[in-house]
């Protein structure tokens, strides 16, 4: 397996990108299409279209522009599976910092390209 924490870095890259250019559609591709999305305080929402709607969602209730991701551990969890432990920064389009949180990220290989699988994530402000 290649670098696992370069191959996630990338992709991270690509999530951030799609979230700055309020690009859903191409976020919500980033996941398996039974890809599972857990939000705070709410149920489990399935597949892309789950996704998409809770990433929109996120982005205009709290007014975020941007998100910053920044792995803290990785590591292979067989061929086909990579865990990801992450903070995350979302900033409002001014550059002003709305909160931080902490993201689990279980990531899965389909065919040559890896994709979010499972994505919990939890702001740090109650």
């Amino acid at each position: 397996m290649a670098d696992a924490k370069a191959l996630i870095a990338a992709q991270n890259q690509k999530f951030m990108a799609c979230f700055k250019a309020n690009d859903m559609k191409g976020l919500a591709n980033l996941f398996t299409e039974d890809g599972k999305i857990m939000p705070p305080g709410s149920d489990t929402r399935h597949g892309r279209e789950g996704t998409e709607k809770v990433l929109s969602s996120y982005r205009v209730a709290s007014g975020v522009a941007t998100l910053e991701i920044k792995s803290e551990e990785v590591g292979p969890m067989g061929s086909d599976v990579i865990y990801e432990r992450s903070t995350y920064i979302p900033k409002t389009e001014d550059g002003t910092v709305a909160d931080a949180g902490k993201s689990l990220v279980i990531w899965k290989k389909v065919g040559e390209d890896w994709f979010i699988h499972i994505d919990m994530f939890s702001p740090n402000k109650a």
